[in-house]
């Protein structure tokens, strides 16, 4: 697959490819879940935790992975953080959504 658009180019069909399953694959549940939500609509932080089902003070973390892989990104505005799935998120989770929404069983040690 690949994409093009004014800004960004991603040929997914390189090593890149390989890369990005790999990296979606072993992404944490509550990266998922957030990368799930973003993909219908952009959140503020407050929203984002409750519209993707993932505690407050999991937030930061989920985000922290996928940000790191630019999937994610966020604008301010005011005080204010909305975040939303950058070109390179949107792809990847149109070509992976299975594997965004397999979630994997968490041990409560």
């Amino acid at each position: 697959m690949s994409n093009t658009d004014s800004t960004n180019s991603y040929d997914l069909e390189s090593k890149l490819y390989s890369y990005l399953k790999d990296m979606s694959s072993n992404l944490p549940n509550g990266s998922k879940l957030v990368m799930q939500a973003l993909s219908e609509k952009d959140y503020n932080k407050e929203d984002l935790s409750l519209n993707a089902r993932v505690r407050r003070g999991e937030l930061n973390f989920a985000l922290n992975w996928i940000e790191a892989l630019g999937f994610v990104a966020f604008t301010t505005s005011g005080r204010q953080k909305l975040y939303k799935l950058t070109p390179l998120g949107k792809i990847v989770y149109s070509e992976f959504h299975d594997i965004f929404h397999s979630l994997k069983e968490e041990s409560r040690d």
